[in-house]
């Protein structure tokens, strides 16, 4: 039995070429779907990706 999961593919359509990208390396979820990293929303954009943030701040985690 094999419990490998299929690998998305990325799903941005190139109308010049009329097809889907199906890039398959580096493909992460967006609210638009699937995207390699020259499909993201922020390379369309031609903006930098953005970097993660520090995370919780210490305020706001739950008493213990």
């Amino acid at each position: 039995m094999n419990d490998d999961k299929p690998r998305p593919d990325c799903t941005h359509w190139i109308g010049t070429e009329h097809r889907h990208c199906r890039e398959g390396d580096g493909v992460r979820q967006y609210l638009t779907g699937p995207r390699c990293p020259a499909h993201t929303p922020a390379a369309l954009a031609s903006r930098p990706e953005p970097q993660p943030g520090p995370g919780w701040p210490i305020h706001r985690q739950e008493a213990t």
